[in-house]
Formats: C-alpha cells, structure tokens, sequence
C-alpha cells in the first residue's frame, strides 16, 4: 500500500578511521498526515550496475488503528559497515540522490555525533 508522506534532508556519510572497518550512515526525515508510521531504508537486492552507487528501498508501515490527525515527522536512517566508497545513495521509489560525503571532510569523528 502506498501511504502519502514528503521526506527530506538527507545525507549520506561515510564514517572511516584507520584499523577499523568503514561505516556508512544515510539519515533523513519523513513527514506524514498522522501518527503511527513506521518508515526504514533496506538495501535493493540485487543492487544496480554502478557499484559506487548504493540503492536503498524506503520502506513504510502504516498505522495499525486510529489516530488523531496531525502531522507527524519521523525520522529514518540507514546504517552499515562497508568496504566500498560509495560517491552517491539513492533512495527509491522517491528516486532521491544523495552524495556521499567523507566525516572528516565535514569535521566528523569515525562514529558521528551518536557514537554510542
């Protein structure tokens, strides 16, 4: 079932550090008409033909009785230990693109801000 919802700011960043395996974290956040959703970002299986773009599927639950109508913002993210340097995630079936950008060029330690 496709549900109606806007999301927006996105990034993808690439957390690498020495001796420690790299991690890549994509947030955004995803606005519905009411309470109760539940939006997460999977990876496409099988992926493109570019292997430096990494193709996410946004993925949304609906709620599961009645709720009150305002609107809501959720925030979603996607996380993974990588190998890979990917240059771009895109998010479907939004068709969003996103750059990847390297922490330490953004000032960022290996983990991020949520280091726990």
């Amino acid at each position: 079932m496709q549900y109606d919802n806007r999301c927006s700011d996105w990034s993808a960043t690439l957390y690498s550090e020495p001796e420690r395996p790299d991690r890549l974290k994509v947030t955004g956040e995803c606005t519905f008409p009411t309470p109760g959703f539940n939006v997460r970002l999977e990876k496409k299986e099988p992926q493109g033909i570019n292997p430096v773009v990494l193709i996410l599927e946004k993925k949304v639950t609906g709620p599961k009785g009645i709720e009150p109508q305002h609107v809501v913002t959720v925030p979603v993210s996607f996380e993974e230990e990588t190998t890979v340097r990917y240059d771009e995630v895109q998010i479907l079936p939004d068709g969003a693109r996103i750059e990847v950008k390297e922490a330490r060029q953004l000032g960022l330690g290996h983990r991020g801000a949520s280091s726990a």
